[in-house]
């Protein structure tokens, strides 16, 4: 009985123990179902295709940027140098004031000058009254010809009534002859007397000139850039060999910015190209212009074209001097088709990007056109409708077979 007993009780545990290890193994499967490395293993094995991501080409704006280093410049610029010597007697302006065109500047003190004026009018006075004596000379020699002229013609009558000897009328004859010979040199004295007026005329003026440098005044609106002079300093006059300005003044309002474009893009620069100019320290937005002008010459020895854009300057934020970085957008090129550069490669056939035909890697030829900003321009052989494989590195071979791609929107 008790045997049995034993028997029973361990028939009973052994029916427990393996109820316990179904429950679990229930448990374990249901846990490795919903387990992620499961479900991975099971698509796995379900398709192992490589799954690549695809971009449409899209339609932008695309052009050739020259990024270059530039210089900042006045629009205009000059010294100013005395034409005459003498001391300065009075200094009005100094560096950073604006000036006027015309504005005086400085006055050169020239006594020397103020008395030679006063000696060239004095003798242009003399030369006038000269002049007015040698005229009233003429009109007195004038009027004895007219006399003269009369008294011949009367005594030619009497004469022809013998009322009158041979002798008298030859002298008359020769009274006429000598009023006019009078006349003659009144004359030619009343040219002389006129020239001379017209000489010391034009050495009072030349005088004055000279004497209008006295004042050193401003070309143009700008502002004082150099002063290298003070009250009481003698000045020369400058001379081929003696070259000191006294100030320098420029123009501000434009400033002109110098850049140099290579062989290599010349033939793609154009008037009125867009250009972004950056000043080197500036903390400011960047300044948007345009291509004014360029030399149409390359530099013998850089084979560089200095090109120049012009910059409003209105609130005198840049000064000539500076450095910038200036980016030139060339040979424009509107609504052009443009896939990302990762997309595009190249080898010995040309350049190619991979497209997906029924779920295979396939190679497209392409012709490639320009590049900006992170995208190629496609001139020939795609449309906007080809998917393109949206970077070519690490892309399986051609013909490999991929999973239906998935299509990016970003790139």
């Amino acid at each position: 009985m008790n045997g049995m007993n034993f028997i029973a009780r361990n028939s009973i545990k052994a029916l427990v123990a393996l109820i316990a290890i179904g429950v679990v193994g229930m448990v374990a499967d249901r846990y490795l179902a919903a387990s992620p490395s499961a479900s991975t293993s099971k698509s796995t094995k379900a398709d192992s295709r490589p799954r690549v991501e695809v971009v449409h080409p899209r339609r932008i704006t695309v052009a050739q940027r020259l990024q270059t280093n530039a210089t900042l410049e006045a629009f205009e610029a000059t010294d100013l140098f005395a034409k005459i010597s003498g001391y300065l007697s009075d200094v009005r302006v100094d560096i950073g004031d604006h000036v006027k065109a015309g504005q005086v500047l400085a006055v050169i003190y020239t006594p020397e000058m103020e008395k030679e004026l006063a000696e060239a009018k004095a003798q242009l006075a003399s030369k006038q009254s000269s002049l007015e004596r040698a005229r009233r000379d003429v009109d007195h020699y004038k009027a004895n010809i007219t006399l003269q002229d009369a008294l011949l013609r009367r005594r030619e009558e009497l004469s022809a009534g013998h009322w009158i000897s041979d002798r008298v009328l030859d002298e008359v004859r020769a009274n006429a002859e000598i009023a006019k010979a009078d006349l003659g040199v009144a004359e030619a004295n009343r040219a002389l007397a006129a020239d001379e007026v017209d000489l010391a005329a034009a050495t009072v003026e030349k005088t004055k000139a000279l004497l209008a440098y006295s004042q050193i005044v401003a070309p143009f609106d700008g502002v004082v850039a150099r002063r290298l002079v003070n009250r009481g300093d003698l000045v020369q006059a400058a001379t081929a060999t003696r070259m000191t300005p006294l100030f320098t003044v420029q123009r501000i309002d434009i400033i002109r910015v110098f850049c140099d474009v290579p062989e290599s893009d010349v033939s793609h620069l154009h008037i009125a190209d867009p250009a972004i100019v950056k000043p080197f320290g500036f903390d400011g937005k960047p300044f948007i212009g345009q291509v004014t002008r360029f030399s149409t010459r390359l530099d013998p020895e850089t084979r560089n074209m200095r090109t120049e854009i012009d910059l409003s300057n209105p609130e005198e934020r840049l000064y000539p001097g500076m450095y910038a970085e200036v980016s030139l957008e060339m040979n424009r090129r509107p609504d052009a088709l443009t896939v990302p550069a990762d997309a595009v490669a190249s080898d010995g056939d040309g350049s190619f990007v991979y497209t997906i035909t029924d779920n295979r890697i396939t190679r497209l030829a392409i012709k490639a056109g320009l590049t900006d900003n992170g995208r190629i321009e496609v001139t020939a052989g795609l449309s906007e409708e080809t998917p393109v494989v949206a970077t070519i590195q690490g892309v399986p071979p051609p013909g490999t077979a991929v999973q239906p791609p998935m299509v990016s929107e970003n790139r």
